[in-house]
This record gives C-alpha cells, structure tokens and sequence, in this order.
C-alpha cells in the first residue's frame, strides 16, 4: 500500500470517528457530554505525554549507544578534501597550472585529515566515487 493510499485512509478513520464521537455525544446531553469530553481529553493527554517520554528516550539511548565520536576534521594544503562522517556524494579535486606546489604543514595526526596535494580524507562510510588529479609543470622547465 502506498504511503498516500495509506494517509487517506488514516484520514478517513479520522473524520469517521470524529462524527461517531459527536453522534454520541449529542445524545448524552450537555452535561453528561462535557463529562465525557473531559475524561476522554484526559486519557489522549496522558497517552500523547507517556509516547513523547518513550520517543524522547530511545532517541537519547541511540544517541548514547552509536559511541562514535565526531573525529576532528582538518584539511591542510592545496585542494585537500576533508569529510568528517560519511559521505554519499561525489568527491573530487583538481589541482593544475601551479608553478610550485608548496607542501602542507604537518598534520596533528588525529582525527580526519587531509594534508597533502590534492588528496581527500573520508572519516566514514563512502558510497561515491572519489577522484583526485594533480598537474604542474617540471621544476626545472623554464616558461
């Protein structure tokens, strides 16, 4: 069943039973309704109140229970990519038309880095392709 399929019937339950609910409730009388109104708001209050308590604390126990730590990121040097969790995009560096490629200063060595020429350092699961090219001239070609 399709999702939308599935919300217009969840609508149609709805409207249903809100009919249901003021049919019933036109034949008790406007003191026995208020009556009824009353316990009936009391209950959905107290069963919306304990389901936002339980979502609220499988939400803080998966927190609590992934135990990964957020790595550090750094990226350092000339077209250095990092990504500090996962990633599911494409990744791609282009380095070209340098006349010196300078070397990057010395990573901390913790957490995800990326530190030389055009590399890339993923901290996390990577379902894209990553791709990396690096162009310069010689050293020692003269222009």
């Amino acid at each position: 069943m399709r999702l939308g399929s599935k919300v217009g019937v969840a609508a149609i339950l709805v409207v249903v039973g809100g009919i249901g609910a003021g049919w019933f409730l036109l034949g008790e009388g406007l003191d026995r309704a208020e009556k009824w109104v009353s316990i009936v708001g009391m209950c959905v209050s107290m069963a919306m109140g304990a389901g936002g308590l339980v979502l609220g604390w499988l939400t803080w126990r998966q927190t609590r229970a992934d135990g990964r730590a957020v790595p550090a990121v750094a990226a350092r040097g000339v077209g250095a990519v990092s990504v500090g969790g996962g990633s599911d995009a494409e990744i791609r560096t282009d380095v070209s038309g340098m006349a010196a490629l300078l070397s990057p200063p010395p990573g901390e060595g913790a957490g995800v880095d990326a530190s030389g020429t055009g590399s890339v350092a993923v901290g996390g699961d990577n379902t894209a392709p990553i791709s990396t090219r690096v162009t310069a001239p010689d050293a020692g070609r003269q222009p």
